[in-house]
């Protein structure tokens, strides 16, 4: 069976460019050091929010497709919003503040107000951040932040029905092992935030090897935050997507919003296992499919310092409208 490494963080409800409602992490039992759980190499994760986006903002700091600063003033998803800008700034690759608040972003959730984080302490880590006091994952404070360490993660990729909208999705459970000054923890990650504690003692039972680093075969599958080198499309994404809209034909004229879809670029740089996550209706799905199957090939990412197969996700602007 293969092991497939996916982090796709899918939460949905957004308002005025920040979700009023926090996904506060919760105690869990019942989370047990996963069957085959390694210690692995920590990658530096891939910044979902770049510059080299769709939909780009002149005389703005772009951060993502619809969300950037302008003349202080930061908008979300293309609509302003009412946050302070002007010390607006990035903590890390999800994670921004400003002189009162810390905010989460992905490009499916938006904005998200981080409930309670103490904003002067707040610093990146690892993927996440922490102040002087919590961990943060998301939105969520998990666990005690003095002495902290990651010891371990292991990424579990699979097909379901998101609990939070019981839409068919592609769910990532993640597991980290943490240590601080109390002692070890499992984090999970998922649709939801939750943790255990396992003990002031380190169990050697937890380095059971699934699959070591050095063992993966050339048939696994990375997504983009455990891959050495990222794959890339000749000319960038700008180019990828300008390639997108030459090719992208629809008959109906009166559609806007965005398709979302995974493949996986494969070692020879071409496209496969193409799915769409979310279409428009009206055959938009179907289109892009079409489309990405005409794709350049692109420079293939690496693993180890060897080509590997990468799974990657995009958002596609369509806009036929008769405005």
């Amino acid at each position: 069976m293969k092991t497939i490494f996916f982090i796709f963080l899918s939460v949905f409800s957004i308002a005025n460019g920040q979700n009023k409602k926090t996904n506060n992490a919760v105690k869990d039992i019942t989370i047990k050091i996963p069957e085959g759980y390694t210690k692995r190499i920590w990658v530096e994760s891939y910044a979902i929010c770049g510059t080299d986006d769709y939909i780009y903002i002149p005389n703005a700091e772009n951060y993502a497709s619809g969300f950037y600063k302008k003349k202080n003033q930061i908008y979300c998803q293309g609509v302003l919003t009412n946050i302070d800008g002007s010390n607006f700034e990035r903590v890390g690759p999800n994670y921004f503040k400003n002189n009162t608040n810390v905010y989460y972003y992905t490009w499916k959730s938006g904005l998200q107000k981080i409930e309670g984080i103490d904003v002067a302490s707040t610093n990146y880590y690892n993927w996440f951040i922490a102040d002087k006091n919590y961990l943060y994952i998301k939105t969520s404070k998990v666990i005690k932040s003095t002495d902290l360490k990651l010891i371990s993660d292991y990424a579990i990729y699979r097909e379901g029905l998101s609990i939070i909208n019981n839409e068919k999705n592609w769910l990532e459970e993640h597991y980290y092992l943490f240590k601080n000054n109390e002692g070890y923890w499992i984090v999970k990650s998922s649709d939801i935030v939750s943790y255990n504690f396992l003990g002031k003692t380190y169990n050697p039972k937890w380095d059971i090897v699934y699959m070591k680093e050095s063992q993966l075969d050339d048939t696994n599958i990375y997504n983009t935050a455990s891959i050495d080198v990222l794959p890339k499309f000749p000319g960038g994404m700008s180019k990828f997507y300008n390639f997108l809209d030459k090719k992208f034909k629809i008959t109906e004229k009166d559609i806007s919003g965005k398709i979302y879809a995974t493949f996986i670029i494969e070692k020879n740089g071409s496209l496969s296992d193409i799915k769409i996550l979310k279409d428009l209706g009206y055959g938009t799905g179907k289109e892009l499919i079409r489309v990405l199957k005409l794709s350049p090939k692109w420079n293939p990412g690496t693993k180890n310092e060897k080509k590997a197969r990468c799974l990657y996700s995009i958002p596609y602007r369509v806009n036929t409208s008769l405005d």
